[in-house]
């Protein structure tokens, strides 16, 4: 596994990390010189600013349980166009395939996604086989399980087994939460009064 730079790691966390790693930088190299601290914190300062850049342009995340419910809530269409706008921000095309699937292209490969019982509240392994052989027909590249609910281990081991890429809540939340779909979804949901 390649391994990542620095930099790459801190624009994954909060903007304002990098400030503080520029503050600790500056002071360590003021004790040689002012200018050899300012030149030595400049690239964190910079980091700072484009990861703030990229919060910003990104907008608010939503609250993880409010996100679950108002994805839960939506509809298949919903549902696939918020995957479709999420894949497409990874440069991917994407299409319809057969059995409610998507089919995602990149690079000469074939990705199919199944996203059909995403509300389901566990994922059967007998899902997964069912998904790996339309991978072997369609002689796709790779495939994709997406759920909100709970993954049992039998259905991990099982996904491993079969080379499917399983995106649980959190993984399947972080990949749609900064969609139109899912601040739409979160909105409406959000309005809605508690039910007694």
């Amino acid at each position: 596994m390649p391994k990542r730079s620095l930099f790459a790691a801190l624009i994954e966390l909060p903007w304002w990390f990098s400030l503080i790693v520029a503050g600790l930088i500056f002071a360590v190299g003021a004790l040689f010189s002012p200018l050899i601290g300012a030149a030595a914190a400049a690239p964190f300062v910079v980091v700072a600013i484009y990861t703030l850049y990229l919060r910003l342009r990104r907008g608010p995340t939503a609250d993880f349980p409010v996100l679950m419910k108002a994805l839960r809530s939506a509809s298949p269409e919903e549902m696939r166009d918020m995957l479709t706008e999420a894949f497409k921000r990874q440069r991917y095309e994407v299409s319809d395939s057969a059995g409610g699937d998507l089919e995602l292209r990149r690079n000469g490969y074939v990705t199919l996604v199944r996203f059909r019982r995403w509300r389901a509240q566990s994922t059967n392994p007998n899902a997964l086989k069912e998904l790996a052989q339309s991978m072997r027909d369609r002689k796709a590249d790779h495939a994709m399980y997406i759920t909100a609910g709970a993954v049992p281990e039998v259905t991990r081991s099982a996904a491993e087994k079969e080379g499917i890429v399983l995106l649980d809540s959190v993984a399947f939340g972080n990949l749609v939460v900064r969609t139109r779909g899912a601040r739409k979804a979160v909105s409406r949901s959000s309005a809605e009064p508690a039910k007694p």
